[in-house]
């Protein structure tokens, strides 16, 4: 496995940001990448986080994204459970007037990132 900081102790969810513009991504259940959180796929199986991770190490090396590594998800809510990780959200907060990857997320729809 690599270094994507899996610690293999309750749900887990794959975060990377897309290298060519920058927004916050999550991978889903076809392991591809949308900026919309409510896609992630979140999974306890060892076998699928070994999907998961191989499917980000190739999205890195392809330059897709850059920085993927695995969060912790609390059972109960489905949120991530470190501020950073529900902070991050949100998208960016640094540019005032312009709506965040979750806001355009709700009123236009997810951006999505993939192989082809």
């Amino acid at each position: 496995m690599s270094s994507l900081k899996h610690k293999g102790v309750g749900p887990q969810a794959m975060t990377a940001n897309g290298l060519r513009k920058g927004p916050v991504v999550y991978m889903r259940e076809q392991l591809d990448w949308s900026t919309d959180y409510a896609e992630a796929l979140i999974t306890e199986d060892e076998e699928i986080i070994a999907h998961m991770d191989e499917a980000a190490q190739l999205a890195s090396v392809n330059n897709l994204v850059v920085g993927a590594y695995f969060i912790d998800i609390d059972a109960d809510s489905r949120e991530p459970v470190r501020y950073r990780e529900r902070f991050r959200m949100n998208g960016p907060s640094f540019d005032p007037g312009r709506p965040t990857y979750a806001e355009h997320a709700k009123t236009h729809g997810a951006t999505r990132l993939s192989e082809s």
